[in-house]
């Protein structure tokens, strides 16, 4: 869920970052598409205008319209052509006679014109004298893109004008050849030489060959704004669809959460009431407990009483017996004694009598209250087992909604696991999809190929054989002997009648018209029987083709937004590190001195097409830039960048190599402090002649050159 957001949040700002790069892109693409139009008009004079604009059938329009150039040859082929630039190209000298009357009607002045029909260009040729020349580049015409029909134009506005690089290597051929060169120069072979400086160019201008830097640019700048709007639409979809997918799995753990929560205040509820009942039944189990020992007590003390009473017996019967003896030996006195002894005895056995009888009923009291929490006991271990199944049921139930969220991971991880496969295999798609497309383009071609020979065939039989039928027709509508009819039913002319040698002639004519369509029939064959079948295999190979395509244009709208999506990552880490390391910069410089500065990008919307300045303003001095500084400014705001770069992305040691030279006796001190103080996280090797920051070292050695030119390390004591 987490991950999905992530990569939510990441497709936003691509989106962003693409939807500002694509309005920058669009506002540059419209600049240069109005540079390059306005570099294309033909400006030309009011009567060619007039026209162009009128939409005379056969104007095929100005020369310097009908051309291409590269840049670097622009120049030298307008200078070359001169005014021919504007001469109007016509297809024939019928539409020239119509625009000059136009522009008699309108007074709009005079225009040349060019008839394709009746040009006559000089020979084109290039002197054997100047084809290993130095500096000579081709004819004038040869750097010209054209369509072929206008050959005679060009070849009549150059002639055989040869192209230089320079005057310096024209003028060995002054005289002898029309010449131009790169910068300007015209040689005629007159020996006139046209130079000097160029003036506000208002003239005519070829255009732009699909090699000049504006074109170029444009050519790129359409590219990316296609490739951006491709990625910006796929962006939206998968935007969209992660949208979906966070609020159904937003959804989806919603449920589980809240049927977690009821589970787990249920099974709270459960332990709750099982600690109720098991204190209940430690409380029932001593009760039970303290009963039995009660029991086993008066079961004893029942034992000790049937005990005395069979003592008590025993005595009974002596004491009877006794008395027996007595009363055969009557005495009065151990009567009475014997009586009270006799009643003592009864009512100590009367009181035994009593007791074990309460000691019976409150044995059956026990004994119905031992049954009862029995029974108590039996029905707490039924509920106890009922709850403890209740809390298993419950803790299966709690293990599933775990196991699906564990499942929805694993099907979050098998889509990055597919995700990552993709990016895999993209390289060989790439491959398939270039030959794929290859191969489409074969097929389509083959198909239009075969779509237009069907067509053309079925159309050109179906126009041979309407006609011959028609032909057939007349043939028999003709009677077998010519009479002597009004012409004007056959030809629709006003004879009366019609001479048998001229039907005879006319008749013969249609024969050879019938002959000529029955070969060019004929030619026709033989007739491909197998090519609706070709069709048909070609058809579904084309289908199988595009869905392949398809796959590879997904994968590649794919590729292409995880591009963008790098380059969004890559420009969020450089903003995160410029702007740590400007605040670094700032500290460190007001530390070093006491002044303030900044870093400033060059460009803030695309940080990556320009550099970085350090902007400084030393205590008591204006704000300067890093090359208007003295020595000593430079070193401190040189060391500053260096230890915020330093405390931003640390390295093992630093090697400064008389870092202090410019620096004055305070500023060394100071340097030598902030260096004690950053060699806490790294480890400074400084080489110095300054005793500031040689008694700030830990450890100093000592190197100089010794007699004999050689090196010695000497120890130095602080």
């Amino acid at each position: 869920m987490s991950q999905i957001e992530a990569d939510l949040k990441l497709h936003q700002e691509t989106l962003a970052r693409l939807e500002n790069e694509e309005r920058e892109k669009q506002k540059l693409f419209y600049q240069l598409e109005a540079t390059r139009q306005a570099q294309q008009e033909a400006q030309g004079t009011a009567a060619s205008r007039i026209i162009l604009n009128s939409n005379l059938p056969g104007v095929c329009g100005l020369v310097a319209q009908l051309g291409e150039v590269d840049s670097k040859y622009q120049l030298a082929l307008e200078i070359a052509a001169g005014s021919r630039l504007g001469y109007i190209v016509v297809e024939d000298d019928n539409v020239a006679a119509l625009a000059i009357q136009l522009l008699k009607q309108q007074k709009a002045g005079r225009a040349t014109f060019l008839p394709l029909n009746k040009i006559n260009p000089p020979t084109i040729y290039i002197p054997h004298t100047v084809r290993n020349a130095t500096g000579f580049i081709d004819l004038a015409i040869n750097l010209v893109r054209f369509d072929p029909r206008y050959q005679p134009v060009f070849a009549y506005v150059f002639g055989n004008t040869l192209v230089f690089d320079c005057l310096e290597s024209a003028r060995n051929f002054l005289g002898q050849h029309r010449i131009v060169t790169l910068t300007g120069e015209l040689l005629e072979t007159s020996g006139a030489i046209t130079g000097g400086s160029l003036p506000s160019r208002t003239t005519l201008h070829f255009g732009f060959s699909s090699s000049s830097p504006v074109v170029t640019q444009l050519n790129s700048l359409s590219a990316r704004l296609a490739e951006i709007d491709t990625i910006r639409a796929h962006l939206t979809t998968i935007i969209a669809q992660k949208r979906q997918k966070i609020a159904t799995l937003s959804q989806h753990l919603n449920k589980i959460r809240q049927n977690y929560h009821k589970q787990q205040l249920l099974l709270e509820h459960s332990k709750k009431e099982i600690g109720t009942l098991q204190a209940e039944r430690e409380k029932i189990n001593t009760i039970c407990h303290e009963t039995r020992h009660h029991l086993q007590k008066i079961q004893q003390e029942l034992g000790d009483l049937s005990q005395q009473i069979h003592f008590l017996q025993n005595s009974l019967e002596n004491k009877v017996k006794t008395l027996k003896e007595l009363e055969a030996t009557f005495n009065s006195q151990q009567w009475h004694q014997l009586q009270q002894t006799i009643s003592q005895l009864e009512t100590h056995l009367e009181d035994i009598n009593n007791r074990i009888e309460t000691a019976e009923k409150q044995l059956i009291t026990y004994r119905s209250e031992l049954e009862t929490k029995l029974s108590h006991r039996e029905n707490l271990k039924n509920k106890i087992q009922e709850i403890n199944q209740d809390m298993i049921f419950k803790q299966k139930k709690l293990n599933q909604l775990k196991q699906q969220e564990v499942a929805v991971n694993e099907t979050l991880a098998n889509l990055e696991a597919r995700l990552t496969q993709i990016e895999a295999n993209l390289e060989e798609y790439k491959r398939q999809r270039s030959q794929t497309e290859g191969e489409i383009k074969t097929v389509e071609d083959l198909k239009k190929q075969t779509e237009l020979q069907r067509e053309k065939a079925r159309i050109t039989g179906e126009q041979l054989k309407q006609k011959l039928e028609q032909i057939h027709s007349q043939i028999e509508s003709l009677p077998k002997e010519i009479p002597s009819i009004p012409i004007s039913q056959l030809l629709g002319k006003d004879i009366d009648k019609i001479q048998p040698d001229y039907l005879a002639k006319i008749l013969e004519d249609i024969r050879g018209e019938i002959g000529s369509l029955e070969r060019k029939i004929a030619a026709l064959e033989p007739v491909n029987m197998l090519a609706i079948e070709e069709y048909e295999k070609n058809q579904k190979r084309l289908e199988d083709l595009s869905d392949k395509m398809n796959n590879l244009e997904a994968e590649r709208k794919e590729l292409l937004l995880r591009i963008e999506n790098l380059k969004t990552l890559r420009l969020k880490a450089f903003r995160e590190a410029f702007e740590a390391v400007n605040e670094n910069f700032k500290k460190i410089f007001a530390a070093l001195s006491e002044g303030d500065g900044y870093l400033q990008l060059e460009d803030e919307n695309n940080p990556f097409n320009g550099g970085l300045n350090l902007v400084a303003h030393p205590k008591g001095k204006p704000v300067r830039r890093l090359n208007s500084m003295s020595g000593g400014e430079k070193s401190l705001t040189a060391l500053s960048f260096i230890f915020a770069l330093q405390q931003y992305r640390p390295s093992p040691f630093y090697a400064f190599d008389e870092v202090d030279m410019f620096l004055d006796g305070a500023n060394v001190e100071k340097l030598a402090k902030m260096i004690k103080q950053q060699a806490e996280y790294a480890q400074f090797i400084v080489v110095s002649l300054r005793r500031p920051m040689i008694e700030a070292a830990e450890r100093t050695i000592g190197v100089t050159q010794a007699r004999g030119a050689h090196t010695q390390v000497l120890a130095v004591k602080l």
